[in-house]
């Protein structure tokens, strides 16, 4: 609620029609001045702390995309020429298996604790021969705990049942 006080008494005939108009409507312009400042830091402060929300929102979601990244994401790929079955990969933390890897395919990514550039690792052919690599120890090595790790069976030899294991990094 505005009020405003007109004085009763006007100025007199020798001043300006200049002077006599800022003499009735000082206390009005004075009054606008005030108000239209207030309405000015008002919207100043609503649109600073609008700002603040939206970059502490930001923030919230490059963290959360960094704890994504804390993590590492496991696959297995088969590059031979063979199908194969019962598959068991051995991780520090964890065992997975998987049930059958068609030649020329990789499995799906999975989130693991940890792993080293090579482990555990037991699957059988379509004849049901059964292959596998057991790591003595991971003594002197380093595990990877961020990025993606996958494991790839390269040539299979069939007749003294063995094959080649390698591996690919990714630090994201």
């Amino acid at each position: 609620m505005v009020i405003v006080y007109l004085p009763t008494d006007f100025p007199s005939e020798n001043q300006s029609l200049h002077n006599q108009l800022l003499t009735l409507y000082k206390p009005l312009a004075l009054i606008m001045k005030k108000t239209l400042l207030i309405l000015i830091l008002g919207l100043s402060f609503y649109t600073c702390k609008k700002e603040l929300k939206n970059q502490n929102e930001k923030i919230e979601i490059k963290e959360e995309k960094s704890e994504t990244k804390k993590e590492l994401r496991f696959s297995l790929y088969n590059s031979s020429e063979f199908e194969l079955r019962d598959i068991t990969v051995g991780l520090p933390d964890t065992a997975l298996t998987y049930q059958k890897l068609e030649k020329q395919s990789q499995t799906e990514w999975t989130n693991v604790k940890s792993a080293y550039h090579y482990g555990f690792v037991r699957f059988y052919d379509i004849k049901n021969r059964k292959y596998y690599i057991q790591p003595i120890d991971y003594v002197g090595e380093t595990p990877y705990e961020i990025g993606e790790l996958k494991f790839l069976i390269k040539e299979i030899d069939s007749i003294n049942q063995w094959f080649e294991l390698d591996f690919e990094y990714k630090n994201n």
